[in-house]
């Protein structure tokens, strides 16, 4: 049974690996052209942001301090990884290069700003944020913190904004129209509002496959939280997407974290935290969802142990 101290204890041998990592010299120009996995781990309001380089098992912790540090990106050369921290009276974001160790302050936390996703030419960020007197809706910058801009302004929220691999389209989450959650998708200038998913329920954690024909997400339609995907032909089509039947790729329920697809576009990973610590999961997309089927390999196993296993 993973226990809070488990959880502890497993923190501090995290920690223990980042400085021997950086010691000799594991994270910096040494790191592989593969995009690296990031994760948040630790307990209550004390979260640091840990790189995994699951090619060569190591993990460092980025962030280093005792505030909440979540939502982490990165960058699609691998060199970079924005993330937000609770650094004072809201939620700011930071830009941290994996070269130099260093982070950079992209936004005040007037605004309460997370979320952060990259563009695939790495030059800009969108981003959640709720100013002062304002309903949360997205937001785009370039990779520095300049020239940022609100792209949505409707009653409701909008959130968890996903750029499309091609550049030309956000995902995004929204109660616009009077669900608890689901899934738009926009033109990058925050023109063309699409709506993808129709149930009543939550859809949540939108994400492209590779070549932009589907969108993963995650749902609580059928009774507690699956994994489903969906093919985005229909937003360019008269009738819409209300008739699109999602298809179900998983059938126990799941706390998800995060979720992505692999560079091949078979499989989606995901972060999932049933209890204690989050592991890292893979799942193939065209398995069989019959029972016995759709069974996700699991990557890590950070509550029993730092064993891992490469996602290729």
């Amino acid at each position: 049974m993973i226990t809070a101290r488990l959880v502890r204890r497993t923190a501090a041998l995290l920690a223990a690996l980042a400085a021997a990592a950086l010691a000799a010299g594991a994270v910096g120009r040494a790191l592989p052209a593969a995009a690296p996995a990031v994760m948040p781990l630790g307990r209550g309001l004390n979260m640091d942001i840990y790189l995994l380089d699951l090619a060569r098992g190591v993990f460092a912790n980025l962030s280093k301090n005792a505030l909440w540090d979540g939502d982490p990106a990165v960058s699609p050369d691998g060199r970079q990884v924005a993330y937000a921290s609770l650094d004072g009276g809201g939620a700011s974001l930071y830009r941290y290069d994996l070269d130099t160790g260093q982070a950079h302050r992209l936004t005040d936390g007037t605004a309460g700003s997370g979320e952060p996703h990259w563009s695939p030419d790495g030059l800009r960020l969108v981003f959640s944020a709720s100013p002062p007197g304002s309903r949360q809706d997205v937001f785009v910058m370039n990779a520095d913190g300049s020239g940022q801009r609100r792209l949505t302004d409707y009653p409701g929220g909008d959130y968890t904004p996903r750029w499309s691999p091609d550049g030309l389209r956000i995902a995004f989450v929204s109660d616009r129209q009077g669900n608890p959650a689901d899934i738009y998708v926009m033109d990058a200038n925050g023109s063309r509002p699409r709506r993808l998913t129709y149930h009543p329920g939550y859809d949540i954690h939108p994400a492209w496959s590779p070549d932009g024909a589907w969108l993963a997400f995650a749902s609580d339609r059928d009774g507690s939280l699956n994994l489903y995907r969906l093919p985005t032909a229909c937003l360019e089509s008269a009738a819409g997407c209300e008739a699109e039947n999602p298809r179900r790729l998983t059938r126990w329920g799941v706390n998800i974290g995060d979720l992505w697809w692999s560079a091949d576009g078979a499989a989606v990973l995901f972060w999932e935290r049933s209890i204690g610590t989050p592991e890292l999961h893979r799942l193939q997309v065209d398995c069989d969802i019959r029972p016995g089927g759709c069974i996700p390999q699991r990557l890590t196993h950070l509550g029993r142990s730092l064993t891992l296993m490469n996602t290729r």
